[in-house]
């Protein structure tokens, strides 16, 4: 599609299948700049796949994945794809991390070129941005 800029699949029941199908899709996307995969549950495999779709899609700005289920060793792993996107803003609340998963996330974001916004939420509620 070329003329699709802006992909709302909050709530749809993706599950991890879905997600890595729709990565798969969007790697070829040269238009979108926003994706919204919140409240969709995801696991390792796919959160692998969302990564891969960092890595090579330039175009991508926005990525909100609120309530996704996303644990330590997935936000590890989301941290490194971050490494080389484009993203500017990334939505990241009420996810299953610690401050673990925020300390690797934090050392990518101190060298991030464009990442100007990150919004994580805490299991104990501490919030920041």
């Amino acid at each position: 599609n070329k003329v699709l800029t802006s992909l709302d699949l909050q709530y749809c029941g993706l599950g991890p299948k879905g997600l890595c199908e729709v990565c798969s899709a969007l790697g070829v996307n040269t238009t979108l700049t926003s994706l919204d995969l919140s409240l969709n549950i995801f696991d390792d495999q796919s959160i692998a796949s969302l990564v891969r779709l960092l890595t090579y899609n330039q175009t991508l700005e926005n990525l909100k994945l609120r309530y996704c289920d996303i644990d330590d060793d997935a936000l590890c792993s989301l941290a490194k794809g971050l490494e080389h996107s484009k993203l500017k803003k990334l939505d990241l609340r009420g996810n299953h991390f610690t401050m673990r998963g925020t300390s690797e996330l934090s050392c990518v974001l101190n060298n991030h070129p464009t990442l100007t916004k990150v919004v994580v939420q805490l299991p104990d509620g501490l919030q920041w941005s």
